[in-house]
């Protein structure tokens, strides 16, 4: 009987931290550089086709650096070069894309 008890303090035990250990870690965003991003009207635009972008979360916009802060949706990958293109489509070039998959002065392959 007490070895009974033992095996399952060990069993709830290795469930609390191998448990911890596998859950998802928080979204890696990545970032767009855009030289042509001015002002609010100009993020709105690139936002909004971002936001068309299989997997995005979230937008987010820091004119001053000129750059676009796009989260994944939890346990979603963003195709770097949707992200590129949307940017595209919304009538800017992007200079840099920095993110989970790498770093890109081009538009991305994949």
């Amino acid at each position: 009987m007490r070895i009974k008890n033992r095996l399952e303090v060990v069993a709830a035990v290795a469930v609390l931290v191998f448990g911890g250990l596998l859950q998802a870690a928080d979204p890696v965003p990545t970032k767009l550089t855009v030289p042509g991003l001015d002002c609010m009207n100009c993020a709105k635009k690139a936002g909004d086709k971002l936001y068309a972008v299989p997997g995005v979360a979230d937008v987010k916009v820091d004119i001053k650096a000129k750059l676009l802060i796009v989260t994944p949706k939890q346990g979603s990958a963003m195709s770097p070069r949707s992200l590129w293109e949307a940017v595209d489509k919304a009538g800017y070039e992007p200079s840099k894309l920095e993110g989970p998959d790498g770093n890109f002065t081009a538009k991305p392959k994949s």
